[in-house]
């Protein structure tokens, strides 16, 4: 038996660009090697001007020129060597990969210990040479990159330097108008990918910044509303680790306030952002799945859960290179199975109940009903309903009748269809009175009532368990008032 070295060709790297990033995840994974080198700072430039380049230059530790060397060797480190916790990196092709996914040319350059070292890939060298060889700069031919001067007056850190973005330029579009539309998507994804370390959320804080702009992180679970609800961590043990859960019930759309609301519909609306949040070291890794252990429904459109794990369990995890899929191992897919219907449960009554008190919802003359017929259902006006009940009383047989047909009318074309397409696309129904609005509604109803034999007490007593009127807390002392007034 004999041994038959076979080199990859060179086109390989041009094969490798199709491996599936976009520009926000591939800039994302670069991010990953800046916190992995303690960086406080991380900037992400765009070209003004000229051709596009893009730019992400840290202050963390830095690489002396071995290290330099090595991080721009494919497959640096091995997926299974062991990895410091803080470590977001996974198979050692990130910086390559997410790099010559978007250009043609990729300059690195890195300080540590006042010794500068600048390298290069360029697919158009290694092409024509058919040799696996980076190019080494000097200072003066790097000083022109955009990013340069940021990363001259640090003491230590690392430019990343996009030049040729040829695909870019097809995908996105060649005008400037197009690059600045490519900043403020990779801005939003830094802002949710990265929020755990803005926040300093349980991991160290890096700030971001976007053509000098401070990047505000974006809390997927709201977590700091007082209307939000949470559950406790649920742990789940593997193979001697722990991964975590914890549950998250937004509030419903028109409980958010504006910019909250801005960033929820941001997101990719309510609907098709619920499900599982994974972070691996506390960056999000893939979210808005449900793994097939439960179907997305319109029900649980306000169900977030968390799930925390180390990276000593990415081979568990089927985690791909571009940290943008995953699948659970058997034993937590068990796990979430068991717990997903349960963690749905708040999302569905905030919704069935919304405008309504479930307490009281039963004891309550609602004025729209529900009747079900196997599959099928409809709404039906409540003629029992004070307010109604009262007007019917005051008219003659054959005015009452034709109330009744009216109403049938009204619920024969409640545009329950088009109401759920609204809903579904996250738009806001305008239902919430205040309370002045039904107090004036209510004196207004008494003063037209009163001639048809209704006394007052029980006008008053019918409507406080009336909706909405139930909903005012001492209604009934506070429309004693409004008609003593």
């Amino acid at each position: 038996m004999r041994q038959i070295v076979i080199t990859p060709d060179p086109g390989l790297l041009e094969s490798m660009r199709s491996i599936g990033y976009t520009v926000e995840s591939a800039v994302a994974d670069v991010i990953d090697n800046s916190i992995a080198a303690a960086a406080k700072n991380v900037d992400v430039l765009f070209s003004g001007a000229g051709p596009f380049e893009i730019a992400i230059v840290d202050d963390g530790t830095g690489m002396n020129r071995n290290g330099t060397v090595e991080s721009m060797r494919l497959a640096a480190t091995s997926p299974t060597a062991e990895r410091k916790k803080d470590d977001l990196g996974r198979f050692g092709l990130g910086l390559k990969t997410a790099s010559l996914s978007q250009c043609r040319t990729l300059t690195v350059a890195s300080r540590r210990d006042g010794v500068t070292t600048i390298l290069r890939w360029s697919l158009d060298h290694v092409l024509e040479s058919g040799d696996w060889s980076v190019l080494e700069l000097d200072h003066v031919e790097a000083s022109g990159l955009l990013g340069w001067e940021v990363f001259a007056a640090l003491e230590s850190g690392t430019l990343v330097h996009w030049g040729d973005l040829d695909l870019l330029a097809m995908t996105a579009g060649p005008q400037q108008s197009d690059l600045d539309r490519i900043a403020t998507q990779v801005r939003d994804h830094i802002a949710l990918v990265f929020h755990l370390f803005i926040a300093g959320d349980g991991v160290r804080r890096v700030d971001f910044a976007v053509n000098g702009g401070a990047v505000q992180g974006i809390d997927p679970f709201f977590s700091t509303s007082k209307k939000t609800q949470q559950t406790d961590w649920e742990p789940i043990n593997v193979d001697g680790e722990q991964v975590r859960l914890k549950a998250f019930t937004l509030p419903y759309l028109n409980r958010l306030t504006a910019k909250d609301r801005e960033i929820a519909l941001k997101l990719g609306g309510l609907r098709e952002t619920q499900g599982f949040y994974v972070y691996r070291g506390g960056r999000l890794v893939i979210w808005g799945t449900w793994f097939r252990v439960a179907p997305r429904s319109e029900m649980a459109k306000l169900t977030r859960v968390r799930v925390d794990i180390p990276n000593s369990l990415d081979h568990l995890w089927a985690l791909d290179v571009k940290k943008s899929t995953a699948s659970p191992p058997p034993q937590v897919r068990q796990r979430l199975s068991e717990l997903a219907r349960t963690m749905m449960m708040p999302s569905q009554k905030v919704q069935e109940f919304r405008g309504r008190k479930v307490s009281q919802a039963v004891n309550v003359d609602l004025m729209w009903g529900l009747r079900v017929n196997g599959d099928e259902f409809r709404y039906e006006l409540n003629l029992d309903h004070p307010t109604l009940n009262a007007f019917a009383q005051s008219l003659t047989t054959e005015q009452r009748r034709q109330f009744e047909l009216v109403l049938e009318d009204i619920q024969s074309t409640f545009p329950v269809i088009d109401a759920h397409n609204r809903m579904s696309g996250d738009k806001i129904p305008e239902i919430d009175d205040s309370e002045v609005e039904l107090i004036d509604r209510a004196r207004e109803s008494w003063q037209l009532m009163k001639g048809v034999g209704i006394d007052r007490e029980t006008f008053i007593t019918n409507l406080s368990r009336a909706e909405p009127y139930y909903l005012i807390s001492g209604f009934d002392k506070k429309i004693r008032e409004a008609l003593d007034a």
